[in-house]
C-alpha cells in the first residue's frame, strides 16, 4: 500500500462587480468612545440577508458596499462580547462617516458550567453553555475565512513531511519545501464532497486524509452532520474551554471528531485537535489525527499559523492482516507574512508586536507627534497617521513599550504611558497605548492617580530668552498660610533616568507660607495637589542669591488637573 497524503487547495480573491453604494464608518465602545479594532461588520439588506462583511481596522474604521437601494442594517460581532445591530438606514442617505456605538457587554466564559454542555447537540440552542462557546468559536473561524477571501497578505509557507517509527517517537526521515508568495495558508477540499464521501478516501490504492478549514467547520453541511458539547480542561489546558464535536451516530463514512480549544479569559480560539473516526477496526490503525493552530494578525484578521496530520503507514502482514510499520506526519508552518507594503508582519523565528496609540482621551489618533519606544533597547518607531504601529524581528519574551511625547521628552520628564507585551516567536502580540497629557505626567510625578479632588499640580519651567533651561536658579513660592496648604517635599518631576532629588525647603514669611528649591539642569519645579482657587507668587533669583530677577503671580482655576507655565528670565547684565 502506498503512503498516505494530504490535499490542500489555495484560495483566490474574487473581485467585486457592479456599482455599489459605499457605507463608511467607525465602531467605538459606548460611553468611552474607544475604537474597536478587529470587529466583524456585517451589512444586511431588508430581508436580513448578508450583503457584505469586513473587519474593522486598528482604529475601528470600516468600509462596506451596498449593492442595492433600500433599508439596511449593520451587525457588529466582536470576540468576547455580545453582538450589536444598528437601526435600519438607507445607504444613499449617508453623507459622512457613521459612528456605531456598541455596548460593552462581555461574554463570560471563565467559570462557565462545563457540565451543562456535556450532551452532544446539533446546532445548540441560543443561551445554552455550548451555544455560548460555539458563538465565540464561530466568530474567530469567520474572521479566518474572511482573511482568506480578501487575500490581504502574502504568505511564505514551509510544507514538511516526516516519516516516524511505529510508535511515533523517533523521526526516521524528514523533508521540507519552501513555498513563497502564496495567497493563503491553506484551504481544505470542498466540504460537501467530504461529508458525502468521508474525510478519508481511497484513491486507487492510497488512503487520502483531508483536514477541515474554517469554512468547512462553519458550513451547513458540517453543522448538520455533527453535534457539539463541552469538555473540562485538564492541567495541560488550564484556563481553556474545549468545544467538542463528533459525527452523528448514523454517519457511516470516515469522519472526524475533536475539540476546539478556546481561551476562557479572552474567548479567542487557539487551536483545533481532531481524530479520524469510522475507519477500519484494527489496533494497527493507531491514532490518526491532526491539529490546526490559529493566530490573530494586527488588523484583526485571523490565520492558520501551523497545521499537521498524523497518518498510519500500513502494509499487508503475513497471514492477510495489516501491520503498522510507522506513521507519516505531514503539515505546514506559516514562516512569514507580508502585507501590501512589503512589510513582514509575522516571522516564525521572531516575535512581532502590533498596537495602536490614541490621543490622551483614548478616542482617536494622537493629536500631537509621538514616538513608540522599546524600553530595553531604546529602539523607536513613529506610528502611522491612524495611530497604528508594528514592531517586528523581536526576541521572544517580555517587552516594555513607552509612548514618548516630544514635549515631555524635551523637558526631561518621564513618560507615564507604558504597556507590557509578551513576545512569542511566530506570533503577533497586541497592545494599546494612550498619549500621555501633561496632567497625566504630573499626576504620575505626584504619586499616581487618583489625586485629591479639587486640587491641581503646578509645574514651572524656568528658561533663558533663547529657550534653554535655566539651572541652579533659586525658586521661592509664597501663598497665604490660612489656606492650610502644605506641599509634598518633591520639588521636581522625576526624569527618564529615575527619581528627582530636588526638594522643597518650607518656611514662613508673616501671613504667608513659603517653599524654596533650586532648579536642576531642566529648569523645572513642581508643586503637587495645590487647592483650586489658590494664588501662588513665584520669585526667581540667580545664584548665589540677591534680589529676584523675575516675579509672577498665578491663579489655580477650578476643574483643571494641571497647570504648566514657562518663566523667561532676563539676560544677565
Amino acid at each position: 500500500m502506498r503512503t498516505a497524503s494530504l490535499i490542500l487547495l489555495f484560495a483566490a480573491l474574487v473581485p467585486l462587480r457592479g456599482t455599489a453604494q459605499p457605507v463608511a464608518g467607525v465602531v467605538v465602545e459606548e460611553g468611552t468612545g474607544t475604537p474597536v479594532p478587529g470587529a466583524m461588520v456585517i451589512l444586511r439588506d431588508s430581508t436580513g440577508t448578508q450583503v457584505r462583511r469586513v473587519l474593522t481596522n486598528v482604529v475601528g474604521r470600516f468600509l462596506v458596499l451596498a449593492s442595492d437601494p433600500g433599508p439596511h442594517t449593520i451587525t457588529v460581532e466582536r470576540i468576547g462580547y455580545a453582538d450589536w445591530t444598528t437601526p435600519s438606514f438607507e445607504p444613499r442617505d449617508l453623507a459622512q462617516l457613521i459612528t456605531i456605538r456598541v455596548p460593552v457587554q462581555a461574554i463570560a466564559l471563565e467559570g462557565l458550567d462545563v457540565t451543562a454542555g456535556r450532551r452532544c447537540e446539533v446546532r445548540p440552542e441560543e443561551g445554552k453553555a455550548t451555544a455560548r462557546v460555539w458563538e465565540e468559536v464561530r466568530k474567530a473561524l469567520a474572521a479566518e475565512e474572511y482573511t482568506r477571501e480578501v487575500s490581504r497578505y502574502r504568505y511564505t509557507l514551509v510544507r514538511y513531511r516526516r516519516e516516524l517509527d511505529r510508535n511515533a517517537r523517533d523521526t526516521i526521515e524528514e523533508t521540507s519545501t519552501l513555498l513563497e508568495d502564496q495567497p493563503a495558508a491553506f484551504q481544505s477540499f470542498p466540504i460537501e464532497h467530504l461529508v458525502t464521501r468521508g474525510f478519508v478516501q481511497m484513491v486507487e490504492d492510497s488512503a487520502v486524509y483531508y483536514a477541515p478549514d474554517a469554512g468547512a467547520l462553519l458550513s451547513d453541511a458540517f453543522l448538520d452532520t455533527h453535534c457539539f458539547g463541552l469538555r473540562q480542561a485538564g492541567e495541560a489546558e488550564a484556563g481553556r474551554i474545549g468545544l467538542v464535536f463528533n459525527p452523528l451516530e448514523d454517519r457511516e463514512v470516515p469522519e472526524i471528531g475533536g475539540v476546539l480549544w478556546v481561551d476562557a479569559a479572552t474567548s479567542e480560539l487557539e487551536r483545533l485537535e481532531f481524530d479520524y473516526l469510522n475507519l477500519i477496526r484494527s489496533r494497527q490503525l493507531g491514532e490518526p489525527g491532526g491539529e490546526v493552530a490559529f493566530t490573530r494578525l494586527p488588523d484583526g484578521t485571523w490565520i492558520v499559523r501551523e497545521w499537521r496530520l498524523r497518518m498510519p503507514h500500513l502494509e499487508r502482514a503475513i497471514g492477510g492482516g495489516l501491520w503498522r510499520t510507522g506513521y507519516r506526519e505531514q503539515g505546514g508552518l506559516t514562516r512569514a507574512i507580508t502585507d501590501s507594503r512589503g512589510r513582514t508582519i509575522l516571522h516564525a523565528e521572531t516575535a512581532s508586536i502590533s498596537g495602536v496609540v490614541t490621543d490622551s482621551l483614548g478616542t482617536g489618533p494622537p493629536t500631537v507627534p509621538v514616538v513608540i519606544e522599546l524600553a530595553a533597547t531604546g529602539a523607536q518607531t513613529v506610528p502611522e497617521e491612524d495611530g497604528s504601529f508594528l514592531l517586528t524581528g523581536l526576541e521572544a519574551g517580555r517587552h516594555l513599550l513607552r509612548v514618548q511625547r516630544p514635549l515631555l521628552a524635551n523637558w526631561g520628564m518621564a513618560t507615564p504611558s507604558e504597556a507590557v507585551a509578551h513576545g512569542i516567536s511566530g506570533e503577533v502580540s497586541h497592545v494599546r497605548l494612550r498619549t500621555p497629557s501633561m496632567a497625566d505626567a504630573l499626576a504620575a510625578s505626584c504619586g499616581g492617580t487618583p489625586r485629591p479632588g479639587g486640587t491641581a499640580a503646578f509645574l514651572g519651567r524656568i528658561a533663558t530668552a533663547e529657550g534653554s533651561p535655566a539651572r541652579n536658579m533659586t525658586v521661592v513660592v509664597r501663598w497665604p498660610r490660612a489656606s492650610g496648604y502644605s506641599p509634598a517635599s518633591l520639588a521636581a518631576p522625576p526624569g527618564r533616568g529615575g527619581a528627582a532629588d530636588a526638594v522643597w525647603s518650607l518656611g514662613r514669611d508673616g501671613a504667608f507660607a513659603t517653599a524654596t528649591t533650586t532648579t536642576d539642569w531642566r529648569g523645572l519645579f513642581l508643586l503637587c495637589d495645590v487647592p483650586a482657587g489658590s494664588r501662588l507668587r513665584v520669585s526667581v533669583q540667580r545664584p548665589p542669591g540677591g534680589d529676584p530677577v523675575l516675579t509672577r503671580t498665578y491663579f489655580i482655576p477650578r476643574g483643571v488637573p494641571a497647570v504648566a507655565e514657562s518663566l523667561i528670565v532676563p539676560a544677565a547684565e
